[in-house]
């Protein structure tokens, strides 16, 4: 071969080089880079690349694997999921990926007091705004919005209402910036939420005679409930006035928790049931025995499933897709009732009269990740929003949130 011949050769062969890409990896080496990237980065940044990648990481085998790298020997879902979600693997992954980072390194989260301002046992507590806003209602009657330190303001700002009620406050909810708080004194009262204060601008008069113990909304309908002590659960909708739209009685003792979708209201009670509320029939359609030694302390109600925590530190979970039947039962950990608990997608949290919050998986069964020990007694309440808790106990709040590292991962 002449010079010429060999150096076009050479030309045509750094070419074909030139033009190779990570398109031309085999899908076994480019799945073993994947296996380097965090679920997320794949999720919402390499498959939107181009079509191949899209199709290759859109085989849910590829995300079940995954799950099972990061809680091995569980099940996962606790119950199965919807058959025409398609993205529910991907965004499971990316949940659960995302839970286990945060709570298994110990300098992930920045954790905050919130005290020297209710003087009694907070009960009510209420993350709004991402996780930048905390309400909270005490037993000495106040209330108070927290707002929590920011890049931009480092100190926590508050502003509280002393006598927000004339009894103890049990508990609250929101609907859209409409904060409702109940009482003891047998009353709701509605709250508008500003840059810097509530504005009490509606009480709700109850038509019965007992304590009023929980709410709960439904932001989907607009529409809110309350249980009472006196077995009544009340519905109202804010914009046809004071009066409840629809009122039953499903339970022989106490209303302590409600959970609301825009298809079911479920109560639990000490008479150790939960009751199930159709919304859509107008009727009750059953109630469950939790068990025949506790009774229902918390409540957590999922679209696919029902977490229920009991004054012997036991979980169960209902499905509603089999008529809320009772499917699983777990023990937790805790040494006394649970308080508290929330599930999502990546993490199962449970507070308890024990003085701790514990961190779990939300597979079957959970896998203990970190157990937090309150500072201020026994737990009466948390709630979770974006990556944030809010715990509650005896005069304090704590907060755990994603460090600025963690925030920009």
């Amino acid at each position: 071969m002449c010079d010429d011949e060999q150096r076009s050769a050479e030309t045509e062969h750094n070419k074909t080089n030139s033009r190779l890409s990570f398109l031309d990896l085999p899908v076994e080496i480019f799945l073993h880079i994947c296996s380097f990237l965090d679920a997320s980065t794949l999720v919402h940044g390499l498959s939107l690349v181009c079509k191949q990648f899209h199709e290759i990481l859109n085989d849910n085998s590829l995300w079940k694997v995954r799950i099972n790298h990061i809680w091995p020997n569980t099940g996962y879902p606790v119950l199965p999921p919807d058959e025409d979600d398609e993205l529910f693997w991907k965004l499971s992954c990316v949940a659960l990926e995302k839970q286990a980072s945060l709570w298994k390194e110990e300098d992930s989260m920045d954790r905050i007091s919130l005290s020297n301002v209710q003087y009694s046992t907070i009960d009510g507590l209420l993350l709004m705004q991402d996780g930048h806003i905390c309400i909270s209602g005490a037993r000495d009657r106040s209330l108070v919005l927290w707002k929590l330190p920011s890049e931009e303001n480092k100190e926590e700002f508050f502003k509280s209402i002393d006598f927000a009620h004339d009894g103890w406050i049990w508990d609250l909810t929101a609907i859209d910036n409409t904060v409702y708080s109940c009482s003891w004194d047998q009353t709701v009262k509605a709250w508008t939420l500003t840059n810097t204060d509530l504005v009490h601008f509606k009480t709700y008069e109850m038509i019965v005679s007992g304590a009023l113990l929980c709410v709960a909304s439904c932001p989907e309908l607009a529409l809110f409930a309350t249980g009472s002590f006196c077995r009544t659960v009340l519905v109202f909708d804010p914009r046809l006035g004071c009066n409840p739209i629809v009122k039953f009685q499903p339970h022989k003792r106490a209303v302590i928790r409600l959970s609301m979708s825009s298809n079911f209201i479920l109560s639990a009670s000490e008479d150790r049931t939960v009751a199930i509320w159709d919304q859509r029939a107008g009727r009750l359609m059953k109630n469950v025995t939790i068990s025949q030694e506790s009774f229902p302390m918390s409540m957590c109600m999922q679209r696919d499933m029902v977490y229920v925590g009991d004054c012997s530190a036991k979980l169960h979970v209902l499905d509603p897709k089999r008529g809320f039947e009772l499917v699983k039962c777990y023990t937790t950990g805790h040494k006394k009732g649970i308080s508290g608990v929330h599930v999502g997608p990546g993490c199962l949290i449970t507070s308890s009269t024990d003085e701790t919050v514990r961190i779990s998986s939300p597979t079957d069964p959970p896998q203990h990740i970190v157990t937090l020990k309150s500072r201020y007694g026994e737990i009466a309440s948390i709630d979770y929003s974006n990556d944030v808790l809010a715990v509650s106990g005896t005069d304090g709040i704590e907060i755990w949130r994603p460090n600025s590292r963690m925030r920009c991962a």
